[in-house]
């Protein structure tokens, strides 16, 4: 007798329906390569969304400045997810702010106001323009200047030390002293005209002789008070 023969008869003894075998053998086997055609699949869309996503240049809209100019400037959106890319644009970003604040008035946009090509930024410069217009005049010869109030650790007793600094942090007297000279506050953050910027000066000068230890930051385009449209 044949091998063949001794398989048939041992599987007739076990009462087996082979077709009923192969079918479900089949049906699970379809079933694995439509799971792995699906997941390649899947995987193969991945890449190419990755692929058109990766180095994608876009048109980060850094200010507004005289004239109702856009400043703007390429970015690469994958910077966007490099911390160390990311640090550098944003340099790059507040650089080129400051240097616009020193020519004129400037409306500062957040990182990351991005649009996908220069007719889209364009576009929406022109519908928002007499807001634009408004806004440049509102900040002209104005800066933003950050005035935080410290206590020096060597003046106080070391368990008392977060305790007094707390305390001066937040000293009524002094935001209220330099609010007056201010156009608008905002915590920390001051907006000082030109024609106070004397005075201003000369008030940090007069709280510091007071015994105060400020940390004084700026002059700053005005991050805190744009009013964006």
């Amino acid at each position: 007798m044949s091998a063949a023969d001794e398989l048939a008869r041992a599987l007739a003894a076990r009462d087996v329906d082979v077709t009923e075998l192969v079918r479900r053998a089949e049906a699970e086997a379809r079933t694995e390569v439509a799971e792995t055609l699906r997941r390649l699949f899947a995987d193969d869309l991945l890449r190419r969304a990755l692929s058109q996503l990766q180095g994608r240049r876009v048109l980060a809209l850094v200010g507004v400045v005289d004239g109702v100019e856009p400043l703007a400037r390429e970015l690469d959106e994958s910077a966007l997810h490099d911390e160390a890319r990311l640090e550098a644009e944003v340099r790059a970003h507040n650089e080129l702010l400051l240097s616009a604040l020193e020519r004129g008035a400037v409306i500062p946009f957040r990182f990351g106001t991005v649009f996908p090509d220069r007719p889209a930024l364009d576009d929406w410069v022109a519908r928002h323009h007499a807001e634009l217009a408004l806004e440049l005049e509102r900040l002209r010869d104005k800066a933003e200047w950050a005035v935080e109030l410290v206590a020096r650790a060597s003046e106080v007793e070391p368990a008392r030390y977060l305790e007094q600094r707390l305390a001066t942090a937040v000293r009524p007297d002094v935001r209220t002293r330099l609010a007056e000279l201010a156009d608008e506050a905002a915590g920390d953050a001051y907006l000082v005209s030109a024609s106070a910027q004397d005075a201003f000066d000369a008030l940090l000068a007069e709280l510091e002789d007071e015994g105060y230890e400020l940390r004084v930051t700026g002059p700053w385009p005005a991050y805190s008070f744009a009013r964006l449209p």
